[in-house]
Parts: structure tokens; sequence; C-alpha cells
């Protein structure tokens, strides 16, 4: 079968680099998503929040 170099040990290493790709990249978007400012449009609500918010921001975040 074409499938036989597929040992348990090699599939089980292809979940874990698989699972380990997916956080990193979604690190990425979240840290993108914080770091960005609100649309103009957004919702007076979320503005009033979101300035709240970032005075409790560290100083070690670059934005």
């Amino acid at each position: 079968m074409f499938l036989d170099f597929l040992t348990p040990d090699l599939f089980d290493a292809i979940i874990v680099i698989n699972i380990v790709l997916g956080l990193a990249i979604a690190g990425r978007r979240f840290r993108r998503d914080i770091s960005s400012s609100l649309p103009d449009d957004a919702p007076q609500s979320a503005q009033d929040a979101f300035n709240a918010g970032q005075s409790l921001r560290s100083p070690f975040i670059d934005s």
C-alpha cells in the first residue's frame, strides 16, 4: 500500500506539528487584532470600551 511509511509515531508527529502551526497562526492573528484600532463606524460604546482598555495596556507590548 502507498501509506506504508505512515507509522503511528510519524502520524502523531504530523498531528502535533499541525496543532503547533495552527496555534502560532492564531496567536499572530489575535495579536494583530488586539493591536489594531477600531474602524471609524464602530458604535460609541465599543469606542468607549476600547479607549478605556488602552490605558490598561502593558508598556512592554509594541503596538
